[in-house]
């Protein structure tokens, strides 16, 4: 006999059963919103090429790279141009691994207008602050301390500086130290290999070559300088429009950097619309191949970086790898400043990936993935910005940090014993935090405090000192991104919720979350000339 207890529901629900599933599931998903995960759109570039705002993705039809080109800009002209304020604009289109010099497109912002795709969907981990505390270099969404309830109410920025600590911006990289830390005691932040692994910035990639040479000279109505490195003449090296370089003698040979053919500095094609001036040399360089000796026991090969006053040598070669650095005016034989070796018989056989690091004041080589030696150098800021100006003192960096520029780095690879085949040779340079100034009306605060004139962290003279619970974010698009460097005075409503009314910070309050993920990006058309609605799946990505 089956009790009433025990029977089954009846098959049918009627509409309040029905309104009362919705209303647990909405509940329940708005709770799963506000505590765990929430959504967020990118509106702008900030953080390009690691997250992208609204922008243009271009494929050049030279090389057959593919990039981002910030949108906003086009944006702006189209607008200002309907209104009957501005002539309609040309936008000119380079192909970074060809150069800045010839155009490889020209366009219009009605051309460009409909290729325009909306910014990366990322999803935030809300759950994270209140239980573990946020680490340098994750990347942040928060509330805009000077606009919280405004249309640039959420940024999201890589977190650099963390609470009761001095922290300073020299040559591109990030010094802290001791809440009352003098400059002279700060020591270089470096960051971990996943991260420095995802914010490598690409210079150069000979797998990105003219599929057709003679078009590209008529378009250009010039000759093509060819790949920014040189051989010595008579040297046995081919490099040319293949995608394979090839010495074929055993004899020393060297490949050089020409820095007028495509400079080393802090450029991004996502601004390439944006001018941004001045431009800065960049010394934290990855330089990688796929290299295949012929006699993998015989082969020698060492690359020397010319930065910061000093030659910095990755070598393999004669049983060992090693890293040496030397005063740049030091004669060769005289010994090394530093120096680190393990012993390595050889590359092994086959093709091996090759990489030499030079980043955060530390060198190290890796081979098919695994460091294989590593050397770090401890300067301070101070020593830092009189190596990287050559020539140029400290007085002359307080006189103006933002115009002076490093002196550029230099590259010399050498090649000795066998023969051997290069591929996927590349080039990329590490984020560079550049120094900047504030606004031409210096901003007054509630009390008609007036900010400094250089950006917070940008003065020697004058670190940022951050307190309990406050923090300093920063842009990975460094030229082009409203960040810690320069924001204002906290608004009414933030320093009255949070209790902070100093500029520049973010009160931990106001931390939202972790990006954690790119779970829709900015999505393709499915038909050409048809908006774009179909997520670009490719580009699903964790956040670094």
């Amino acid at each position: 006999m089956t009790t009433p207890s025990d029977a089954a529901a009846p098959a049918g629900t009627s509409v309040s059963d029905t309104l009362q599933s919705l209303l647990v599931a909405f509940v329940m998903a708005m709770t799963f919103r506000g505590f765990f995960v929430e959504g967020f759109v990118i509106p702008t570039g900030s953080m390009a090429p690691t997250l992208m705002g609204q922008h243009v993705r271009f494929r050049s039809p030279e090389t057959a790279y593919e990039f981002p080109i910030d949108a906003g800009p086009v944006v702006d002209a189209a607008r200002a141009a309907a209104a009957g304020v501005a002539p309609a604009r040309r936008w000119r289109i380079y192909d970074p691994m060809l150069g800045f010099e010839g155009p490889v497109e020209d366009a219009t912002s009605a051309e460009l207008l409909p290729q325009g795709r909306m910014g990366d969907r990322v999803l935030v981990l809300k759950f994270l602050y209140p239980f573990s505390a946020p680490n340098r270099w994750d990347v942040v969404v928060f509330k805009n301390p000077t606009d919280p309830v405004g249309d640039t109410q959420n940024y999201i920025k890589r977190l650099v500086g963390l609470p009761n600590e001095t922290l300073l911006l020299a040559d591109g990289d990030v010094f802290t130290g001791a809440p009352d830390a003098d400059p002279g005691a700060l020591r270089i932040q470096r960051k971990p290999e996943h991260i420095q692994r995802a914010v490598w910035q690409p210079v150069h990639d000979s797998d990105f070559v003219p599929t057709n040479l003679e078009k590209l000279e008529q378009n250009w109505r010039r000759v093509w300088a060819g790949a920014p490195w040189r051989a010595d003449a008579g040297s046995g090296w081919k490099i040319g429009v293949d995608r394979v370089w090839s010495c074929d003698r055993d004899a020393p040979s060297t490949l050089t950097w020409d820095w007028s053919v495509l400079p080393i500095d802090d450029r991004v094609a996502y601004n390439m619309f944006r001018p941004i001036d001045p431009l800065y040399p960049v010394s934290d360089l990855r330089v990688a191949a796929a290299v295949a000796p012929e006699s993998p026991k015989a082969f020698e090969t060492s690359l020397e970086l010319g930065a910061r006053s000093h030659v910095f040598r990755f070598a393999i070669g004669n049983g060992e790898a090693s890293l040496e650095i030397r005063h740049a005016e030091s004669p060769d034989d005289s010994p090394a400043i530093e120096r680190a070796a393990v012993p390595l018989d050889g590359l092994g056989p086959g093709t091996v990936d090759l990489e030499f690091w030079h980043v955060d004041q530390a060198m190290s080589i890796w081979i098919d993935g695994e460091e294989i030696v590593r050397l770090e150098y401890d300067w301070n800021p101070l020593e830092r910005i009189d190596a990287a100006f050559f020539g140029r003192t400290l007085e002359d960096y307080r006189r103006d940090p933002v115009s002076m520029t490093p002196t550029p780095p230099t590259l010399r690879w050498n090649f000795a014993g066998s023969p051997v085949d290069l591929r996927r040779v590349r080039v990329d340079r590490d984020l560079y935090y550049r120094p900047m100034r504030m606004g031409p009306t210096i901003i007054a605060g509630p009390d008609g405090e007036r900010l400094p004139r250089l950006g917070f962290g940008n003065d020697i003279d004058d670190p940022a000192r951050l307190d309990d619970d406050q923090f300093l974010m920063l842009g990975d698009n460094s030229g082009a991104s409203r960040d810690s460097r320069v924001l204002g005075f906290p608004h009414p409503l933030a320093a009255l919720r949070t209790g902070e009314s100093r500029p520049f910070v973010v009160p931990g309050s106001m931390l939202l979350g972790k990006a954690w993920c790119v779970y829709f990006p900015a999505p393709l058309p499915y038909a050409e000339g048809s908006r774009a609605l179909v997520p670009d799946f490719g580009r699903l990505r964790f956040i670094r």
